[in-house]
Order: C-alpha cells, then sequence, then structure tokens
C-alpha cells in the first residue's frame, strides 16, 4: 500500500522525530465557547442567476478536549450531499473517511481549535449573497490560520474560480483573507480511491502551512 492508503486507511502517520505518540483520538465534541453564527437559510432563486446556490450547514467545534495550547486554528468546509445533514459528521462510510483525513493532518492532537462546517449544493439556482455572508461571519468567528475546503464544486464556488480542480489544488488560496487548501471531499475518495494520494498530498500541504502558523 501506498504512504497516503496507510495514512488515510489508519489516521496514523508517524509522529515526527523525537516526539511521543499521540493520544489517540476521542470522541467528536460539539464544544462552541461562544454561539457559532447562524447557518444560511437556503439560498432563493433570483432573476438572472443561473448557478446553483450553496449553503452552511451546522457548524461545530471538533476535538475540544484534545486541542493544544498554541496550535493553528483550523476552519474545514466540507461539500456534503444534503441527506449527510441528518447524520453526525463521522457517521458512515464517508464520514469514517472525513474522520481518518482529519485525524492523518493531526487535527485531533496538534490543532489549537477545529471548527467544521458542511457545505450543501443547492438543486434550483440563486444567488450567492446570503451564502457568502454568513461565510464570512463563519471565518471571522473562527479566526482559522488555515481554510481547508473539500469537494471540486465547493472549491470553485469559494474561491469563484472555473479553472479545473488539478490546478486549484496543491497549493495555497486567500478565502476572506485566511490561508486556503483545497482538496478532494470523502464521497468523491471512496468513488475514486486511486486519487487518496493526491488528497494525502494536499493534507501535507495544509499541515505545513499550520505548522508555520502556530
Amino acid at each position: 500500500n501506498s504512504q497516503a492508503d496507510r495514512a488515510l486507511a489508519t489516521a496514523a502517520p508517524p509522529p515526527p522525530a523525537g516526539r511521543q505518540d499521540a493520544a489517540p483520538s476521542r470522541p467528536v465534541r460539539a464544544a462552541p465557547a461562544v454561539p457559532l453564527p447562524t447557518p444560511a437559510p437556503s439560498v432563493n432563486t433570483s432573476e438572472g442567476s443561473d448557478q446553483p446556490g450553496w449553503r452552511l450547514g451546522p457548524a461545530q467545534w471538533l476535538y475540544a478536549d484534545t486541542a493544544r495550547a498554541g496550535g493553528a486554528r483550523w476552519l474545514v468546509l466540507a461539500q456534503t450531499p444534503p441527506a449527510a445533514l441528518q447524520t453526525p459528521a463521522f457517521e458512515g462510510d464517508a464520514g469514517r473517511l472525513l474522520g481518518n483525513m482529519l485525524r492523518a493532518a493531526r487535527l485531533n492532537s496538534d490543532a489549537g481549535a477545529v471548527l467544521f462546517a458542511p457545505l450543501v449544493r443547492q438543486t434550483i439556482a440563486g444567488a450567492m449573497d446570503e451564502f457568502l455572508a454568513a461565510l464570512a461571519a463563519l471565518v471571522e468567528h473562527a479566526q482559522p490560520d488555515v481554510v481547508l475546503v473539500m469537494g471540486r464544486l465547493a472549491a470553485q464556488a469559494l474561491l469563484a474560480s472555473s479553472e479545473p480542480f488539478g490546478k486549484l489544488r496543491g497549493q495555497s488560496h486567500v478565502l476572506n483573507g485566511r490561508t486556503t487548501v483545497v482538496t478532494h471531499d470523502a464521497p468523491y475518495l471512496l468513488r475514486c480511491p486511486q486519487d487518496k494520494a493526491k488528497a494525502w498530498d494536499d493534507l501535507c500541504l495544509a499541515m505545513g502551512l499550520a505548522a508555520r502558523a502556530g
């Protein structure tokens, strides 16, 4: 198996030299210190717009009991099927892979804070104004050092880019003034496991940026 397969399957890449193994992952907890911004409502159809809209699902703090003082702050925005909003973030095959990806990136042990929010693509066309306002409020609330956007369509929408996803990957971007890395979402990787190596490269890039920030 490749390094990517091992890392994303076990969520336990070897620790850096001289460092003790991180504590095992604990259950995910939603533990906001202050109220989170209200998720954006479904975007209404707007005359003159033919682009699908987006909305934010409920945001939650992850790994609050293992947050590391001085660690980088993360905001994880994951493209999610609407039906997945009815289940906890880490349930099901895609949820377990998502959890593995975040643990492989050491968000459960090295991060100072991790705020997670699902992104749901609307089936109707609509304006993006309400969604972008809610997203800006969420970024302001999270104050992340690194934003991780998971999903091709979400990345293109949030970065307002028509570039192929392959050109958006592998480099840092700026979203609402914050350093941002994009990668594949977990449902896609279940369909196309051959791209796990690319996702691992993206996570390594994000970890490097987080290490410099934290």
